[in-house]
């Protein structure tokens, strides 16, 4: 379906990440694992705190195309070995600034749109893992409402006027101690689909303060005897909505999974040993 393009492979298995220097991606230097290399297509982990592209909503956040496009004209040796042209490289898919996971790119326009247009007709399939406070009634679900932008504040809202067609399925995985940790699936990850979907299935994000009202997890308030030294103040568990997209499938067999983001496995283990079902 898609033309190639030379690529050192060799170099590909070389080179797991890409450096970006502070201030592109933020106040600290960043390295984005690199998940996927072939001919046309590239996938980075992307961090929370990032755009894919860039959104009105946002318009103080980094914007990770053209941060890749001011490094690429540089031609720095590792991104010329992985095929990077100096034209930077052009987004396939998004992911939610506030959410980390695998972002599909490719290195020409042409093969960018051409995979858009087989994401929106299902080819693709997006897999993301969250946290809930809510059992719910059945171990799997589904959510088919439509969702559109709201006109004056960054948030969607259910529209079945003006909304866009969006289907996400919910599989119960695991408990967490008192919370219990889904899956959720999508043809099409539209803006806060699945904080949003969550919630309407009764199954709020924890640490979702948009939509669900949760607040951040803090370890005080599932361990008894927490002390906190005096003068500090107390860092969450997870800086956000426990959410993140773990993989990104294809029809035709590509599959790119996803390491969890930091401190996801330590948020996992502080509520399993504190919080009791």
């Amino acid at each position: 379906m898609f033309s190639r393009i030379g690529v050192n492979h060799t170099a590909m298995k070389r080179v797991l990440h890409l450096g970006f220097p502070a201030p592109l991606l933020g106040r600290e230097p960043v390295r984005l694992a690199v998940l996927h290399g072939d001919g046309e297509r590239l996938a980075l982990a992307k961090p929370a705190g990032v755009l894919v592209q860039g959104d009105p909503w946002y318009p103080r956040l980094p914007v990770l195309v053209e941060a890749i496009r001011y490094l690429a004209a540089s031609g720095r040796p590792e991104w010329l070995r992985l095929g990077i042209p100096q034209e930077g490289l052009w987004a396939v898919t998004d992911l939610d600034p506030g959410c980390h996971g695998p972002v599909l790119l490719a290195r020409r326009k042409r093969v960018a749109d051409e995979l858009r247009n087989a994401c929106g007709s299902g080819a693709f399939s997006f897999l993301f893992e969250f946290l809930s406070p809510a059992t719910g009634e059945a171990d799997s679900c589904a959510c088919e409402l439509p969702l559109a932008r709201h006109t004056r504040e960054p948030r969607m809202v259910v529209s079945h006027s003006t909304g866009k067609q969006a289907q996400t399925t919910f599989a119960r995985v695991a408990a967490v101690g008192s919370h219990t940790l889904w899956q959720a699936r999508t043809p099409f990850a539209r803006r806060h689909q699945i904080l949003l979907h969550a919630l309407e299935c009764g199954l709020p994000v924890l640490g979702d303060r948009l939509y669900a009202r949760s607040p951040l997890p803090l370890l005080s308030r599932y361990k008894r005897d927490f002390h906190l030294q005096p003068g500090r103040d107390e860092q969450p568990l997870f800086p956000g909505a426990a959410c993140y997209l773990s993989e990104v499938s294809i029809d035709g067999g590509l599959t790119i999974p996803c390491p969890s983001p930091p401190r996801w496995k330590g948020l996992l283990n502080q509520l399993r040993k504190h919080s009791r079902a």
